[in-house]
């Protein structure tokens, strides 16, 4: 709807005559009709949607308003409603819209009909219920033909569940619940981004998968790839967040140790990126002094020479400054002869090892480096298989135990834990699977020479059997993951070293409730977090998330949103607003957050959660709560 101006200029240049002359159309349908939507929604909510129509000619005088919703949402009371024009102009309906408690890509059209016209707007919408997917698990061990049933029950909201069949010759390891939390973990730096693809790098080696599966973790991992470039910074390093121009130690080792391994795996790197990484690292270890910055670390630069070398550049002199330290660290000295044992000199290789013990203890640099004496003992273990040691026959045991634990494990823990058994399962392998399952009336065979095998379960609502065959002359070890999202307001409020206080104010900076707020009503959010131990917090995540009818006002390029949010990082989305921040002892930080009640409607307001990413000794979560947006 509008205008067009045409303009037409002439010129004869013989005489030297020049004229034009302009005509201004109007640009309308006799029959118009438009809706306003939010981005997306949530099971549960109910909205007001505004219908504007627009009666262009005379001759349309009656018009009748239908609309029509896909699954995930309906329409409360009559779906269609009539509209009378004495003349030509706009007038305004509105229908009641319920959210069911599913989820998925849902759509909302309105079709507008009336003295032979005919008009129709059509939009897409996410049902999307954020909360996040929680997880249950039920194991079993099948001797050697024998059979068994598992017996489990669905969970969550319908829509949200989701089962996998895990079948190993090897103890359970629970790679299905652990690489899922990589995949589906909501932030991304480099660390995280590298994280959620580098064990997917071995899957099809070690796993029995279907080929749509396969083709899945293909695209996941390219996608990775061209991610992971995007961090790379001018000098060659890679920066910890998109767009930051200083490169990270630690996640420019970690991010270019999964690049080698994807290229050697026959995937495309982006152009120039590997020589722009090797002439960084180079640089790095070539510079390397004990005294340099306090992140700086051995086991940083013991990590550095070893991506070196498995590129095929090793630094022979910098390996031999790092091994001639007086002080080296336990985790080093395991990074180091792995450095070594790949440059092709094993026997010095193994001269460094024996000096190292598997006694793992937790070290100052683990804080530097986003990890822990499980990551590093994942680390050790892929220098064990290089060099052959059998210690990492009961080091492996000791990271599956882990894995298949209920402990949180942070991303680079588990994405390095997988990796190193992944690692083993790509050298030693294991005995072949013969299972045959039954779930639901659909059966199917698993006969594979591979060590694990990983299938999606054909789940119906509430209780599912599954009745299992083991064929073979060896004993299979079964776990199902069972996983589902909990309804909203479900949420626990939670306080564990972090602190969080979220107030709404007015213009004026007076606080408000935000029970009953009238729709085009500007207010803030106001979050502080306040770090209450008397240590020094990095890496810390606060998730402040949105109802569908509020609308976040980006502000984030002005001088108010730089002023008003001191985060190291800000990632605005439809619907949440990520702030990425560090805390010192007993400090807190306040981060605003403009908003808009845009949306007739009630609609829940969740929780804000702060957590250090890389330890799960700090954390804070607030309740959530039902909100109205009224005329």
């Amino acid at each position: 709807i509008g205008s067009v101006r045409t303009m037409l200029v002439a010129g004869d240049n013989v005489k030297n005559a020049y004229g034009s002359t302009e005509k201004t159309c109007p640009v309308r349908k006799p029959l118009m009709v438009l809706a306003s939507l939010p981005r997306k929604l949530s099971p549960g909510e109910k909205l007001s949607l505004p219908v504007s129509i627009f009666a262009m000619e005379n001759k349309v005088k009656d018009v009748q308003v239908q609309v029509k919703t896909g699954k995930a949402i309906r329409v409360n009371g009559n779906d269609t409603q009539n509209i009378h024009f004495e003349q030509p102009g706009e007038k305004m309906l509105y229908f009641d819209l319920d959210v069911n408690q599913t989820k998925g890509i849902s759509t909302v059209e309105v079709i507008a009909s009336g003295n032979g016209e005919k008009a129709q707007y059509k939009v897409s919408i996410d049902v999307f219920n954020p909360n996040p997917v929680t997880r249950k698990f039920v194991e079993a061990a099948l001797p050697a033909n024998s059979t068994e049933s598992i017996s489990f029950d669905t969970f969550g909201v319908p829509g949200s569940n989701m089962a996998t069949i895990e079948m190993s010759t090897l103890p359970p390891m629970d790679f299905s619940r652990r690489m899922q939390y990589l995949i589906q973990y909501p932030h991304g730096c480099i660390e995280q981004t590298t994280s959620s693809v580098f064990p997917q790098l071995y899957l099809p080696d070690i796993f029995d998968l279907t080929e749509a599966h396969r083709q899945e973790i293909q695209d996941n991992i390219q996608k990775g790839i061209t991610r992971i470039g995007k961090f790379q910074t001018a000098d060659g390093g890679m920066s910890y967040w998109m767009g930051e121009n200083d490169a990270t130690d630690w996640g420019t080792s970690y991010a270019g140790h999964f690049m080698i391994e994807a290229e050697k795996k026959g995937f495309t790197l982006p152009l120039s990126f590997m020589s722009n990484w090797l002439r960084y690292q180079q640089r790095a270890a070539r510079s390397w002094r004990t005294y340099y910055r306090t992140y700086n670390t051995d086991l940083a630069q013991a990590y550095r020479l070893y991506t070196l070398a498995l590129a095929g550049h090793p630094e022979l002199a910098a390996m031999n400054r790092l091994r001639e330290q007086k002080v080296l660290s336990n985790d080093a000295k395991w990074r180091l002869a792995a450095a070594y044992a790949l440059a092709g000199q094993k026997e010095a290789a193994r001269k460094i090892a024996l000096t190292a013990n598997i006694d793992f203890q937790p070290e100052k640099s683990d804080f530097y480096t986003y990890g822990n004496t499980e990551r590093n003992r994942a680390l050790a273990m892929e220098t064990m298989l290089l060099l052959d040691d059998k210690q990492y026959v009961d080091l492996s045991r000791t990271i599956a135990r882990t894995l298949s634990s209920d402990s949180w494990l942070s991303t680079q823990t588990t994405a390095v834990s997988l990796f190193a058994l992944a690692k083993m399962l790509e050298k030693g392998g294991g005995k072949e699977l013969h299972v045959a399952y039954l779930i639901n009336g659909t059966d199917d065979m698993v006969n594979t020479s591979k060590s694990v095998a990983q299938r999606s379960l054909d789940i119906q609502r509430g209780n599912n059997v599954v009745q299992l065959s083991n064929k073979g002359n060896n004993q299979v070890f079964v776990r199902i993951l069972n996983a589902g999202k909990l309804p909203l307001g479900s949420e626990i409020a939670t306080e564990k070293n972090l602190k969080i206080n979220l107030v709404y104010q007015d213009k004026d900076g007076h606080n408000i409730s935000v029970d009953h707020l009238k729709q085009g009503t500007d207010f803030t959010a106001v979050i502080t977090v306040r770090n209450t131990s008397g240590n020094f917090v990095d890496n810390i995540a606060l998730t402040a998330l949105f109802p569908s009818g509020w609308e976040i006002v980006n502000t984030g390029f002005t001088d108010y949103g730089s002023a008003n949010n001191p985060a190291d990082f800000t990632d605005i989305r439809d619907d949440r607003v990520n702030f990425y921040f560090s805390l010192g002892r007993k400090k807190a930080k306040t981060f605003k957050v403009q908003l808009n009640a845009a949306y007739l409607g009630t609609y829940y307001r969740f929780g804000a959660q702060a957590e250090a990413m890389y330890n799960h000794d700090y954390i804070a979560r607030t309740q959530g709560s039902w909100v109205h947006v009224v005329r």
